[in-house]
């Protein structure tokens, strides 16, 4: 999520834990019996010594606590600004507002979370909750905290096709933990999360269920950043089922903190880096690793710095995809404590941007798609290894006594450092087609990624787009100018359903089309 999202979150988490702190205050309202919100009878206000009967009812704007043996009816428009806290019972009503920075606290155990418009910049704030979690915990809200430090079970909050659009931070959760979501046997959910998700204590995962044959999906566009307590990605068997958390934007740290994965099926559960980009992982100090399964698909560049996988997880780096690493000993020192499989599949890419002189390992597969040399202090080859992308030299000298091979569309892109033994020139051209082509995409059939490969004999402005059986336009995949020889793009159909879409690929007056069927 952008900076100023996730700053604005921590004032409102900062006015939150401050109120926890706080009595009341002059201005603060609070029920004095069972009523329409609208009834000023049924409200009296603190005046600074005592509290006293009202003339008109809260506004929303005002710190406002229903009392525990109280009921209010939401009759009339009301928008909450400020903090409306439930110690008793708010009846459903679709009059209810939690605006922009204003808080819902669920201050009770059992009860319901009302049926109210979550406005960006809102928060559910559950405390209250011990053996029961509340009703109507569905619902697609903005950020939601999690700080119940009476919890004695373990609770989800049954999120399904929800999305919350802005931040989930877990404080504390007792002696349970909170889950997103559950599912009957064979049954899927999914959940949107589209900003950051921050751990700080408690315990917190996808699911726990042991049903079997379930299907859990996490769409994330934010960061995580896990600084305490127990994240991770399945804490429930389900057997024959899988887990999966998609990271489509922002970075993954860790510290002090455990991680682990309870599903039974091998490999059923991972957190997936999706980016068309780079993403960083960052696993710092006091980690318990039990498991952290993960996959870096087609694509995407996961940056995993000084960071040392351990536990039982699995790890797949998918074709296309590509892992850097600052570890001298190289891609086999990220992996040393991994009990795991370790999948490294050919032409995935890897990349050596440590500061002091490093090894590629011999973990790295012997054919790779890019090879991406970062170090000023140099880096050696490790066994011999086919380059079937671009060899990247952008910092120090790239020891190849042990020799490479450039495959059929590989070369050398000179960008600030050097080979140890010079390559001719003729073996580092790039390839030029003689004329304009389209491969059909490959896989073809495929689910949900597929990549298009395709060739320019000049420079060329170039667009790209997707449309469906009845010719209308879905998505556009690239519109630019691209320079002579091959390209490819990548698709993540994730967002579409099954069935048979064609691709146009057009550069200059040359245009292409063809066919291509997903099966989810």
């Amino acid at each position: 999520m952008k900076q100023c999202g996730t700053f604005k979150f921590t004032i409102i988490l900062v006015l939150i834990l401050s109120f926890f702190l706080m009595a009341q205050s002059v201005g603060d309202y609070r029920t004095k019996g069972s009523g329409n919100w609208s009834m000023a009878a049924y409200w009296e206000r603190y005046n600074g010594s005592s509290w006293a009967a009202v003339g008109t009812p809260p506004t929303g704007a005002e710190t406002i606590t229903i009392q525990s043996t109280d009921s209010i009816f939401v009759n009339v428009a009301v928008s909450i600004s400020d903090t409306l806290i439930n110690q008793g019972v708010i009846e459903p009503n679709d009059l209810l507002t939690i605006a922009d920075g204003g808080i819902y606290k669920h201050d009770r155990n059992e009860g319901r979370i009302p049926i109210a418009t979550w406005a960006d910049g809102s928060t559910l704030l559950l405390t209250g909750v011990t053996d029961t979690p509340p009703s109507d915990r569905d619902q697609d809200f903005y950020n939601i905290t999690f700080y119940t430090t009476g919890q004695l079970a373990n609770f989800n909050m049954g999120l399904d096709s929800n999305v919350v659009r802005g931040d989930i931070r877990v404080i504390d959760t007792g002696y349970g933990r909170w889950y997103l979501t559950s599912a009957l046997a064979n049954e899927t959910s999914v959940v949107t999360v589209m900003g950051d998700v921050f751990v700080e204590g408690g315990a917190f995962s996808v699911q726990g269920t042991s049903n079997a044959n379930t299907t859990f999906i996490v769409y994330h566009y934010g960061n995580i950043e896990v600084t305490g307590g127990n994240f991770s990605i399945s804490r429930g068997s389900q057997g024959g089922g899988t887990t999966t958390w998609y990271l489509y934007e922002g970075d993954f740290s860790m510290s002090n903190a455990t991680t682990q994965s309870s599903t039974a099926t091998p490999g059923g559960a991972r957190f997936i880096f999706a980016k068309n980009g780079t993403q960083t992982l960052t696993l710092g100090e006091g980690n318990t690793l039990t498991a952290l399964p993960m996959e870096v698909s087609n694509g995407a560049t996961l940056d995993m710095g000084s960071s040392v996988l351990a536990g039982s997880g699995i790890f797949i780096a998918d074709s296309g995809s590509t892992v850097m690493t600052s570890l001298e000993g190289g891609v086999n020192q990220i992996f040393s404590a991994v009990t795991g499989t370790v999948t490294l599949n050919d032409e995935s890419g890897y990349g050596f941007n440590g500061t002091t002189a490093q090894n590629t390992g011999t973990l790295m597969p012997a054919i790779v798609g890019d090879l991406i040399i970062d170090n000023a202090a140099g880096v050696t080859l490790t066994q011999e290894t086919t380059i079937n992308d671009t060899l990247r030299l952008k910092a120090g000298v790239f020891d190849n006594t042990i020799p490479f091979t450039l495959g059929p569309h590989g070369y050398i892109s000179y960008e600030g450092g050097s080979l140890l033994i010079p390559v001719s020139i003729e073996s580092v051209e790039p390839n030029v087609p003689v004329s304009f082509f389209v491969d059909q995409n490959y896989p073809n059939p495929f689910n949900p990624e597929t990549t298009i490969r395709f060739g320019l004999p000049s420079a060329s402005y170039v667009t790209a787009k997707i449309f469906n059986i009845l010719g209308q336009e879905v998505t556009t995949l690239f519109e630019g100018r691209l320079k002579a020889g091959e390209h490819q793009l990548h698709i993540n159909a994730v967002n579409l359903s099954s069935g048979i879409y064609f691709y146009k690929i057009q550069a200059g007056d040359k245009t292409d089309l063809k066919r291509m069927m997903l099966l989810k």
